[in-house]
């Protein structure tokens, strides 16, 4: 496990604050994440089938809008999975104090 060490002057209020810039951020990108399922889910309805499958199978071709509507559902796509993995590594974070 990789390891964080901070060293401040008020250990205490030092653990406050980044707890509660965690709390905060965790919050915000569980607002996002909201954002981009709905986003997702118009796509995933609109062509009857998975984001996840959406791209590992298809092409701008299959799509009404092409190009344009590709790369918008890839780049929302991708965003998701990036935002994903930042709540898993934010939430997996343990506070020790010695």
């Amino acid at each position: 496990m990789t390891q964080l060490i901070i060293k401040p002057t008020d250990l205490e209020r030092a653990k406050n604050l980044v707890k509660d810039a965690i709390k905060t951020k965790i919050t915000l990108l569980e607002h996002l994440r909201q954002r981009y399922l709905q986003k997702l889910d118009t796509f995933e309805k609109k062509y009857n089938v998975t984001s996840d499958k959406f791209i590992k199978e298809w092409a701008a071709e299959d799509l009404d809008g092409k190009d344009m509507e590709y790369m918008e559902w890839a780049g929302e796509y991708h965003c998701f999975l990036d935002l994903e993995e930042d709540l898993r590594t934010l939430k997996s974070i343990n506070y020790v104090i010695e």
